[in-house]
């Protein structure tokens, strides 16, 4: 499934994330990562990317609904970085703290991967 294809699908269908414990270093500065269950990223033959900002630390390894795509961090060798919300009663910080969290994410993901994203909102 091609980046074009994941966004339809986002949009049209039910997706469901889980989210992953990694070391901080691998967090790049966000507090929730994880995963699209059931979708293949061509470019790595894992699950699509996931980050859901904006919300203190969340449960991983349980299943959340996907409620929409807000963006992406496109990076160059095809393994982008879905930006999402998912359905949940938590509070969200503001959009400005969501905006720092996402750009956080791509200057530290670059300095340790590497690859500079480009980031799109929706």
């Amino acid at each position: 499934m091609d980046f074009d294809n994941i966004k339809k699908l986002l949009t049209t269908s039910e997706l469901y994330c889980k989210l992953e414990e990694r070391p901080t270093r691998y967090m790049f500065g966000t507090n929730n990562y994880g995963e699209i269950i059931n979708t293949i990223n061509p470019s790595d033959g894992d699950p699509w990317d996931i980050i859901v900002p904006g919300y203190e630390k969340l449960e991983i390894n349980k299943e959340y609904k996907i409620k929409k795509l807000e963006g992406v961090i496109e990076m160059p060798n095809g393994n982008h970085k879905l930006i999402v919300d998912i359905f949940i009663d938590n509070i969200r910080f503001s959009k400005k703290h969501i905006i720092n969290e996402i750009y956080t994410y791509r200057r530290l993901y670059n300095r340790i991967c590497k690859r500079r994203g480009n980031v799109i909102i929706y």
